[in-house]
């Protein structure tokens, strides 16, 4: 299926998860959406190697971390949203995309983010971290 599949459309489908680093493996992926969900922890690093992508749409999660360099490295990579998460970080990169959409994130420096104070308290929640085995939060 990863050389045939060419839109993955998962868009308010109520998954509560992760985004598993097989993501990769789609190779023939020109569309991404799963926006409107619960998905949590970062964005793996192996979707950089989707090069047929074109739009990518994770808005409205509670996705964390930094955004991957090769993600906006992709280059047929045209439209990303990756607003209403978590995100502390992006590479410079992605402001060179057609159209990207970081807004009500917590990086810093950038205008329209979320409240400071919102941002300290969901970073200061046990960690996210996906497997195999789906996500689970590290408790100290």
């Amino acid at each position: 299926m990863g050389g045939t599949l060419n839109e993955l459309v998962l868009l308010n489908s109520g998954i509560r998860s992760c985004i598993p680093p097989e993501i990769g493996a789609l190779r023939e992926l020109t569309v991404l959406d799963v926006s409107f969900n619960q998905l949590q922890g970062q964005l793996p690093e192996s979707m950089a190697g989707l090069r047929s992508l074109e739009q990518l749409d994770v808005a409205h999660n509670e996705l964390s971390g930094h955004i991957p360099e090769g993600i906006c490295a992709l280059p047929r990579l045209s439209n990303f949203t990756y607003s209403f998460n978590y995100f502390c970080g992006e590479p410079e990169r992605c402001a060179t995309l057609r159209r990207n959409d970081d807004r009500q994130n917590c990086i810093a420096g950038k205008p329209d983010q979320r409240p400071t104070d919102q941002c300290m308290a969901f970073l200061h929640r046990p960690p996210v971290h996906c497997d195999g085995h789906g996500c689970f939060a590290q408790h100290y």
